[in-house]
């Protein structure tokens, strides 16, 4: 029996327990009410409501069709095609029932589904514009082809007979400590790779053991690490994307069929939205791409990206118990704004026919890399800019696909004299390796803003301009050509070595005299010099709009020596992009006026504005009287001077060559065949000319001099211009 004190006494410890436990039960709640109250409910609305995003769509990038057309067609536009993907375990076992063990299911075939679909998906990319012929029947190919078939259906293969997960990332960013650590274990399935912890569930021979043994080394659950190293199915495998719709269209067709049903059974396609470019290269260095993170990058793509990609749309609300929206006063709806539409100057029929013929003269003149410009010299519209090489927009990853190549070839090539050394190698851990078009990931730069180069003897032009304008010369001054001229410690020589004595203008610019140039500069002077080279643009952005464009460099006057006095007029010595170039010397076409080059006429946002880019005058650089001066001595250059190359039979053009010499990397003057940059700048007709073209060479191999490559190559782009736009011979 109790006494009443040792009643009294226990009932005292029970109620003080009691006590404890309400003090501890309090205490919990008022962590859970009060200071976990704001996360608590957080979750709970964020179980109780859904948010759904709503895509914007992205805005096109459109040309007119033609220049009698208002119609727009689309060089960047949005496109549905689909991705194929197969469930690995539906395809082991096309009547896959979860409530039977493996060994009892029916087998399908995943060899055959390989053999079956290899033919076809290696077509997935096609890249021709007016559609793919899929040929199944191997007997009918060629050797390469049907190789090339069998390579890729080994490759389908295993990605069809893959049923367990074979490598899990456990965790990235292991500590070099702490991967000795775990390699020391030496535990089956596990191994660190680059600084990653990667687990292979079929090698692991107990889930226990090594959770066990690695869940207080990486500070990880054990239920964590147990669920994620666990053997489990693969039931979905991304094969390949952007399937062409001949393709699709075909593998649906045969899961349709009775013969190949449920051996295709774990074949699928979903629909993906993608960007494309229906017009394949044509002006892919204007338009750019966009990247697989859906930014825009290069080009229109990126300098527009914000307008074009428009503002994503919001529906936010409770939901029921089923996790069906409740549309009730609470939800939100925010919609989607489409992205606005882009409407480029271009000229899609004068754009494409320049970029055929810039192809072949560039392989022609076996030159590194090759730009032309077309502009409207009234407007400064660009109706072309074309570059070659070029990349497809659809498959700009293609430029960045790369060989192998041995040292000692990598070696021998930089001492071949005559392997081009401005090909690059790329060194990467121990391998060299070089591109499969060359140039790699260098044709996405539109080089006729962002690369900037001495534009040689074509600025001869502009210096003579500028000279009349001034009164300090006519074309029928004359000067003394008696031989090269000695200055600081430099001679400025005549590109030919002739020297003929007396000599007018209009022979120094037929000629391309440097000791006619010296001439003019030195009466001149250098600010003046200077201030004519400002006029022009050239030391200036333009503000095209693009990013990426340089303003090129032209020194100050007052640090100009007087050999540099001299080389500045004739475009030494200074840079420019070739739009500088083209820019200044349409003041030649047009009346004298420097215009601000359009590439963008308008932006056509989807609630109907319109943000227009008019056609707007910079300055006048020079007056009338020297236009006509000036544009009478350009025709002679061509008809009777060293640009003769570029004459078309039946037109007046008027225009002037420019060959830049380059240096090695030691800063040593480079002579000969494919050391120069070739360029000229040509227009017409005389009386009211329409177009202006630069065309440039970056190191032809045929010929070092302008008037042999860039000369010829603007004849027959002129050639197209006067048939295309219906202008009559005036010779």
């Amino acid at each position: 029996m109790y006494s009443e004190n040792q009643f009294s006494y226990r009932l005292k410890i029970v109620g003080g327990i009691f006590a404890l436990i309400f003090l501890l039960f309090s205490a919990k709640l008022f962590v859970l009410q009060v200071v976990q109250a704001d996360s608590y409910k957080a979750e709970a609305k964020a179980q109780h409501e859904k948010r759904s995003i709503l895509p914007a769509r992205r805005g096109k990038i459109l040309v007119r069709k033609n220049r009698l057309s208002d119609q727009m067609t689309p060089l960047a536009t949005n496109n549905t095609l689909k991705k194929l993907y197969v469930d690995p375990l539906l395809l082991a076992y096309p009547k896959y029932n979860p409530k039977l063990p493996l060994n009892e299911q029916e087998e399908g075939d995943p060899a055959l589904a390989a053999k079956i679909l290899a033919p076809i998906l290696i077509h997935s990319h096609c890249e021709k514009v007016e559609g793919c012929t899929i040929e199944t029947d191997i007997s009918k190919l060629s050797d390469i082809e049907q190789k090339a078939i069998m390579a890729y259906e080994n490759e389908l293969y295993k990605i069809f007979d893959q049923k367990e997960r074979v490598r899990v990332v456990i965790m990235t960013d292991i500590a070099n400590t702490k991967a000795q650590d775990i390699k020391s274990l030496n535990l089956p399935g596990i191994r660190v790779e680059g600084g990653s912890l990667i687990a292979d569930p079929t090698r692991i021979v107990s889930v226990e053991e090594v959770s066990k043994a690695l869940y207080q080394m990486l500070n990880l659950e054990k239920s964590y690490l147990k669920r994620v190293i666990a053997r489990r199915p693969v039931r979905y495998k991304e094969v390949t994307s952007k399937i062409v719709p001949e393709v699709s269209e075909k593998i649906l067709e045969l899961k349709k069929e009775d013969e190949y049903r449920w051996i295709l059974r774990g074949i699928g396609l979903a629909d993906e939205y993608w960007r494309y470019y229906p017009e394949k290269k044509l002006a892919s260095q204007i338009l750019g791409f966009i990247d697989s993170k859906g930014d825009g990058q290069y080009g229109i793509e990126k300098r527009f990206d914000s307008e074009l990609r428009g503002k994503e749309g919001l529906i936010y609300g409770a939901t029921n118990t089923r996790g069906q929206r409740i549309l009730g006063k609470e939800a939100e709806i925010s919609r989607a704004r489409d992205g606005a539409d882009i409407v480029m100057s271009i000229d899609r029929v004068i754009q494409g026919n320049v970029e055929r013929i810039l192809e072949e003269e560039t392989k022609r003149y076996d030159a590194d890399f090759g730009q032309i410009i077309v502009m409207d010299p009234k407007t400064g519209r660009l109706l072309a800019m074309a570059q070659s090489p070029s990349f497809d927009p659809n498959n700009f990853g293609k430029a960045y696909l790369r060989y192998e190549i041995s040292p000692e070839q990598e070696q021998g090539d930089r001492e071949d004299l005559t392997f081009n050394q401005t090909i690059p190698t790329v060194f990467e851990k121990g391998h060299y390796y070089r591109y499969f078009n060359t140039w790699g990931p260098a044709v996405f730069t539109n080089k006729i803003i962002s690369e900037i180069y001495e534009p040689g003897s074509v600025i001869k032009a502009m210096t003579m301009a500028w000279a009349l304008k001034a009164d300090e010369v006519t074309p029928k001054t004359t000067f003394d050509d008696d031989g090269p001229i000695e200055v600081d410690e430099f001679k400025i020589r005549n590109s030919d070595e002739v020297y003929a004595g007396p000599t007018t203008m209009i022979s120094l610019l037929n000629r391309s005299l440097n000791t006619g140039i010296a001439f003019i500069t030195r009466k001149m002077g250098r600010e003046s010099i200077y201030e004519g080279l400002r006029a022009f643009g050239f030391g200036q952005y333009s503000d095209i709009e693009l990013d990426g464009e340089l303003a090129g460099f032209l020194e100050h006057w007052r640090d100009w020596s007087e050999s540099e006095l001299i080389t500045r007029g004739y475009g030494q010595g200074m840079s420019a992009t070739p739009l500088q170039v083209i820019t200044a010397f349409s003041t030649l076409a047009n009346g004298g006026y420097l215009m601000k080059p359009i590439l963008v006429e308008e932006v056509r946002y989807s609630d109907g504005t319109v943000k227009k880019f008019n056609p707007e005058i910079i300055r006048r650089v020079i007056p009338e009287d020297t236009y006509h001066t000036i544009k009478s001595m350009l025709k002679n250059v061509v008809s009777n001077g060293i640009a003769k190359g570029a004459r078309v039979w039946g037109h007046s053009i008027m225009g002037k060559t420019g060959t830049s010499q380059t240096y090695d990397s030691q800063g040593r003057l480079r002579t000969g065949e494919g050391t120069t940059i070739t360029t000229f700048a040509g227009y017409g007709p005389y009386a009211e000319p329409k177009f202006v073209v630069l065309v440039k060479y970056d190191f032809p191999k045929v010929s070092q001099w302008g008037s042999e490559t860039a000369a010829v190559t603007f004849s027959k782009v002129a050639e197209y211009l006067f048939e295309y736009f219906g202008i009559p011979p005036d010779l």
